[in-house]
């Protein structure tokens, strides 16, 4: 392992979210439920393989020098596999943050129990997003599996392989650049409307414990509401949108001319031939305010829907999410020290929760592949977990797919963890089937 570089940069996307460290825990986690007991010598071998296969992972995140970059560890100092040994133990891994600026990207939990065991998988979000960490399990369950007939398995490195934005934009044809630019003017301009959004009352206080509320869609009723998707053109989460902005309408003081919005994830990897990454990755962008159905919701669930596959039908084929490479912030992060480029985004945060211009975000996290998540068996729950913000930001939302489930999630304080139990109860209700 001696050609791994001592050095990555970081990426234009890993510094933006880093920016948001003071507000949220950022972390992406994958939990996952077996119906029996793993090979705990080989996975703990495996997960510190899996940080010389993706080299970044076996990094510190360093955010004090001028630029940001990632800093490989020495083998005794970069540990990434934990027991628990009870409920308590692995409850408190799960809220835990991930020391990232100290450890490494990645930490690994197994909580062995006699009817099964249960596995989590953190992730740094300066080095991931969603779907890389769903990259990161295959390659860890690989190794796992890998490990079983060849005990001295050694991956080899993937140094070469980049973690920008440009092995997106390759594949933008140069007709597409001023419909990109014609976005991220729009976004902006709609930024600095005199409108308020509309979001849960949730109260600031204490930020432990931190807990995670998820809610569980049957195969059965998925299938059903994709039946109901496809007779009107809405994806399931075109329904999701629909039944969570009606949700959000009815919950709380609403002040009518509030408008009716939340902000969604993008992967920017739908613009390439391949879903999948070179390397471990972000190459997600948030767009705030999308949808944004104004102050009206419609009469019905039908209205509502139609109006959220009008905008998102409209963003799809429009090049959403690529309106970050003419974002403000942008050539700022080119030019700023990190430390001025993060005092200078956390201002427009503050004045933006202060003038409720900052709604709550709902991502899609997107299916996981029960080959990536095999580690000799399948698992027989998989779901991810979203990063926690702290209060008053509004909680962030996520959906995730698998086995033909869905799951919503959320990190939850204490002030917070009512309301939003309130809320996708109320959101599971709404769906139409």
């Amino acid at each position: 392992m001696n050609s791994i570089p001592n050095r990555f940069p970081a990426r234009l996307i890993d510094c933006f979210n880093d920016y948001l460290t003071p507000l949220c825990e950022m972390m992406i986690q994958l939990e996952m439920d077996f119906d029996k007991g793993l090979d705990v010598e080989r996975l703990e071998k495996a997960v510190d393989l899996t940080l010389d296969a993706e080299p970044v992972l076996g990094c510190r995140f360093v955010d004090k020098s001028y630029k940001p970059y990632f800093q490989r560890l020495e083998t005794d100092k970069r540990s990434a596999f934990f027991t628990a040994n009870n409920v308590n133990e692995y409850e408190a891994f799960k809220a835990a943050s991930i020391d990232n600026k100290n450890g490494s990207q990645i930490n690994v939990c197994l909580w062995p129990l006699p009817e099964g065991d249960r596995l989590l998988l953190k992730v740094a979000h300066q080095v991931s997003d969603a779907r890389g960490v769903k990259g990161i399990a295959a390659i860890l369950s690989g190794i796992y599996r890998r490990l079983s007939n060849d005990r001295d398995y050694q991956p080899s490195p993937n140094i070469k392989a980049s973690r920008s934005i440009r092995q997106i934009l390759r594949y933008v044809p140069l007709h597409a650049y001023p419909r990109v630019c014609l976005n991220s003017v729009q976004s902006t301009l709609h930024a600095y409307k005199s409108c308020t959004f509309h979001t849960l009352p949730i109260i600031n206080g204490e930020r432990e414990p931190l807990t995670y509320v998820n809610r569980l869609l049957s195969s059965d009723r998925v299938s059903a509401l994709a039946e109901y998707g496809r007779s009107r053109n809405a994806t399931i989460n075109d329904i999701i949108l629909a039944a969570s902005l009606r949700v959000l309408a009815a919950t709380g003081n609403r002040d009518k001319r509030s408008h009716l919005s939340l902000s969604t994830t993008i992967d920017l990897r739908r613009y390439a031939p391949s879903v999948n990454a070179e390397a471990v990755a972000n190459l997600s962008t948030v767009i705030s305010r999308w949808p944004d159905l104004g102050t009206e919701l419609g009469q019905n669930f039908a209205d509502t829907l139609d109006r959220v596959v009008t905008i998102t039908s409209h963003g799809k084929t429009h090049w959403i999410g690529l309106g970050i490479l003419f974002d403000f912030l942008t050539p700022l992060t080119k030019i700023m020290s990190h430390t001025s480029g993060t005092k200078l985004y956390l201002k427009f945060v503050d004045a933006g929760l202060r003038k409720h211009l900052v709604p709550n975000a709902l991502t899609n996290t997107g299916p996981i592949n029960p080959e990536s998540v095999n580690f000799d068996m399948l698992p027989s729950m998989a779901r991810i977990l979203p990063p926690p913000f702290h209060s008053p930001f509004p909680p962030l939302f996520s959906l995730s797919g698998y086995m033909g489930t869905l799951t919503l999630s959320a990190g939850a304080y204490p002030t917070q963890k009512e309301i939003i139990e309130k809320f996708f109860d109320a959101v599971l209700k709404e769906l139409p089937v």
